[in-house]
């Protein structure tokens, strides 16, 4: 069983230029952070960043160098391709999606979401009810090839809404807390979420990053110090093809799609 990381990163960003290459500690930049949180999980037999043959991204070459880790350059628009190109020169069984813009992906999770999916041989699996952006996605190469032959590779961006769907694939689903943590959220996407970032790693002031850790800090900051910690739970979600549904539509649809996986919970 081979387990590969697929970090995807370009360094293209409208609302937070070159975010990757930002520095979330001194002299450590956002996809260093991310590529050194997962080099700690032993499970992991590869890590690549998964980039584009465009030149802007010829930087994340340097990255890859200096990590002492691999990288793919493909389709600049089909992050799908680029995975299951990866997942072939490998020959893995098993990858894991990871975005370059959410540097606080839990990692101490990530034994237990892979074998749940091994060990019952699911074609996907994910944490719920976690922060945005704190949950990496486990793929089985063979059902992520069969998504691609599918659906449209334009839309990719919107993988987790093909593979994440228990009518189509054998879906997994782990629930680490009791409480929704849901409408938090540990993505970087804007000048607000990096400095929100780089306040929590000063407040939590440790090498290794728990989510409980993050949870705890967020629940306890009653004066909202930290920017851009939630989001608000109305408004539209955006799906494929520039269509838009309301957030308590899009709401009730994940809860389907979890009440109908297999469940692994971490609480009495």
């Amino acid at each position: 069983m081979k387990v590969v990381a697929c970090i995807i990163a370009r360094t293209v960003s409208k609302r937070l230029p070159i975010k990757v290459l930002r520095d979330l500690k001194e002299g450590v930049s956002m996809i260093d952070f991310i590529v050194q949180r997962i080099k700690k999980v032993s499970e992991i037999d590869e890590i690549y960043i998964c980039t584009s043959k465009n030149i802007v991204d010829d930087v994340l070459e340097d990255v890859a160098i200096r990590n002492n880790i691999k990288i793919y350059r493909g389709s600049e628009d089909e992050v799908i391709e680029r995975m299951i190109s990866v997942g072939d020169i490998e020959e893995a069984d098993v990858l894991l999606r990871i975005t370059g813009d959410n540097p606080l992906t839990t990692t101490e999770y990530l034994p237990q979401q892979i074998n749940l999916l091994v060990e019952n041989k699911l074609d996907y699996t994910r944490i719920v009810d976690v922060p945005i952006g704190a949950s990496a996605e486990v793929i089985s190469l063979k059902a992520l090839k069969d998504c691609y032959s599918k659906m449209d590779p334009s839309v990719s961006e919107y993988l987790m809404l093909f593979l994440f769907e228990p009518n189509t694939y054998k879906c997994g689903v782990m629930k680490v807390f009791k409480e929704d943590y849901s409408s938090y959220s540990v993505t970087v996407d804007t000048p607000d979420d990096l400095l929100r970032t780089k306040m929590l790693l000063k407040m939590l002031n440790k090498d290794e990053v728990l989510l409980a850790d993050i949870v705890n800090v967020y629940e306890k900051d009653l004066n909202n110090i930290l920017p851009a910690k939630s989001f608000a739970l109305s408004g539209e979600v955006k799906l494929p093809y520039g269509k838009k549904i309301p957030f308590e539509e899009f709401k009730e649809d994940m809860l389907r799609r979890t009440n109908d996986s297999k469940m692994l919970k971490f609480y009495e």
